[in-house]
């Protein structure tokens, strides 16, 4: 190996960290955050275009370079289309398993098989959080990036987040034991719309948090449908009121009488000549 052949290599590894750097900082940082499995495959396959350009030398300095960025766009679009795409970011996201439900245990979650969990685990987990009784926890869930969420008996309820930039939550809305139809009620008792909607939470069983694309929080408590006004219930209904018909007969003899008058000024009589 000549002295060449390793500045060369040295070049190469500049330039492919150099490359790297660009794109976590244009897409700010992400990769930096919690990886996900697209980030996972992407960051083997990084580092096997890096192994390969150094030990190759039928591999220029140019398609080196062509290789790294065509990865890299590649990795960053199909991020992209995992959050864009609804049965693309089910399939690839990490989601959330439930593990204790109203106090008890989740069995169904422990018996899915694309999920791995273990009982011992999650009572380890318990009790690095100081707790060393099952019966003190009213619900447990694992969070998309492997911590365990845990609320006592007492605490409150979880929160969850019904709408993320102006699209439902699915998932955290079926959890909440709620519908979209009631998710459109309370925007419809904000006199919000869903585009305007950066991130909405339901929280405590009854209070609301609403934040707007332009920062302007809102803070209230549910509207149920018992407490709608007619107006409301209209609306939730699909019927809309439907305006009273005018009576013709009258504005139509309202009209001639206002022409007749019309005409009499336009054309005054022999009588109020004299």
């Amino acid at each position: 190996m000549t002295v060449e052949t390793i500045v060369y290599g040295l070049l190469k590894i500049f330039i492919g960290l150099s490359i790297l750097l660009v794109y976590l900082r244009l897409t700010h940082g992400s990769q930096a955050g919690p990886q996900t499995p697209i980030d996972t495959i992407g960051n083997f396959v990084i580092g096997g275009v890096l192994g390969g350009v150094l030990y190759s030398t039928q591999i220029s300095l140019f398609y080196f370079v062509i290789y790294m960025v065509f990865t890299l766009c590649m990795i960053q679009l199909l991020n992209v289309a995992t959050t864009k795409i609804r049965f693309l970011h089910m399939a690839v996201r990490e989601q959330r398993v439930p593990v204790i439900t109203d106090g008890d245990i989740d069995i169904k979650s422990f018996q899915q098989t694309d999920v791995a969990l273990d009982l011992k685990r999650l009572i380890a987990d318990l009790r690095a959080q100081g707790i060393y009784d099952l019966e003190e926890v009213e619900f447990a869930q694992i969070e998309p990036n492997g911590a365990l969420s845990v609320i006592r008996k007492g605490d409150g309820v979880p929160n969850f987040a019904l709408i993320v930039k102006g699209k439902l939550d699915t998932r955290d809305i079926a959890d909440a034991h709620k519908t979209e139809d009631w998710v459109y009620l309370q925007l419809r008792a904000a006199e919000v719309e869903l585009e305007d909607v950066f991130f909405m939470e339901f929280k405590n069983g009854n209070r609301l948090l609403i934040l707007l694309n332009d920062g302007t929080a809102i803070r209230r408590e549910v509207v149920e449908a018992s407490n709608m006004n007619d107006e409301e219930e209209e609306w939730q209904e699909g019927v809309e009121a439907a305006p009273e018909p005018e009576d013709t007969e009258d504005t139509g003899d309202a009209e001639k009488e206002v022409a007749e008058h019309a005409a009499e000024d336009a054309h005054p009589t022999k009588d109020s000549k004299a």
